[in-house]
């Protein structure tokens, strides 16, 4: 009888740890950029800590599958919408075509947490919900700026304004209307390619935000960075919808929750390695152009202008409640 009891509740025990084991959700991660860089470092010490922690054990557990070599970045939005992938790590500006409310990030002038606080993010929830079959987990990324580095100084507008006529500058949809509203002409490369871009003069420049230059190794090939900088990193954490709604409350709650402390922590996080990138740059020869005076407000002025009017444009039936949640 003891050993018929015995085998009894262990069959129990088998059966319970294997009903958790299957209850436990496991998300598949791609990140639009390498392993190796400050960007995805973030997440994948995220996903790590995230993985450990007590809510998230037997509950839901993040897999990291890989960044470019995989699925390369402009497609990744649409494997994620596919299923491919169930969470995407990367920066709205790369499927601006399909979510063009993407741009608010570069118009902004609050920071993640106050976005958070004020329903910003809510928002954009439900607009990702509708236009990227897909759920926005955070903002986890923001606070360092976009710059034009170049191989050689600028010439300057009357108004004291960067003048980049004639120069060929490395581009993504993010930057095409404000490089051309400078006068350069857009030329797309892929961050991987744009040591090799410069090194063969294809590009005069290119615009990169002030942090991940020395990831790519191209500060070499530059002598000059135009400050102030402008926008924000616009690093987001979005889940494929279908995924998020067969998550049990449990599940969502422990990202979620996970997701909001990251927004904190990386916020802070960025802007100490940007600063100390800043001095490593500098160190190797890389000058600040500044705009000074009266051009500088003008110069900041009109690069946010850009991206507020392309959501006006794109979007203008979310272009006022978004604005109203993320610049004041």
């Amino acid at each position: 009888m003891h050993t018929r009891l015995l085998a009894i509740g262990l069959a129990t025990g088998l059966a319970v740890t294997a009903q958790t084991a299957a209850a436990e959700e496991t998300l598949k991660v791609v990140a639009a950029w390498g392993a190796n860089t400050v960007y995805t470092q973030n997440i994948t010490n995220w996903i790590k800590s995230f993985n450990d922690s007590a809510a998230a054990k037997g509950v839901v557990k993040v897999n990291f599958t890989g960044g470019p070599e995989i699925t390369a970045p402009n497609e990744q939005y649409t494997a994620l919408r596919k299923g491919v992938y169930d969470v995407h790590y990367g920066a709205a500006g790369y499927y601006l075509g399909q979510v063009p409310e993407g741009y608010v990030f570069y118009g902004a002038n609050v920071t993640p947490m106050e976005a958070r606080a004020n329903g910003g993010i809510d928002l954009l929830a439900q607009i990702w919900q509708k236009k990227a079959n897909a759920h926005v987990l955070g903002w986890v990324a923001a606070g360092v700026g976009y710059h034009v580095w170049l191989a050689n100084e600028p010439k300057l507008k009357a108004d004291g304004t960067p003048d980049l006529s004639g120069l060929k500058i490395r581009s993504s949809p993010l930057y095409n209307v404000w490089l051309s509203s400078m006068g350069a002409t857009n030329v797309p490369v892929a961050p991987p390619e744009i040591y090799s871009a410069l090194q063969r003069k294809v590009v005069d420049g290119a615009a990169w935000p002030g942090l991940g230059i020395t990831d790519y190794g191209f500060e070499k090939l530059v002598k000059f960075r135009l400050d102030p900088a402008v926008w924000q990193f616009d690093n987001l954490l979005i889940v494929n919808l279908e995924k998020w709604n067969k998550l049990d409350k449990k599940a969502q709650g422990a990202l979620q929750a996970s997701v909001i402390e990251l927004e904190t922590k990386s916020f802070a996080h960025f802007a100490g390695l940007a600063a100390e990138e800043r001095k490593k740059v500098e160190a190797g020869g890389v000058k600040s152009f500044e705009v000074k005076g009266a051009a500088a407000q003008k110069f900041l002025a009109d690069a946010h202008a850009v991206p507020w009017a392309e959501v006006k444009k794109l979007a203008p039936e979310n272009h006022d409640a978004l604005r109203a949640k993320f610049y004041k």
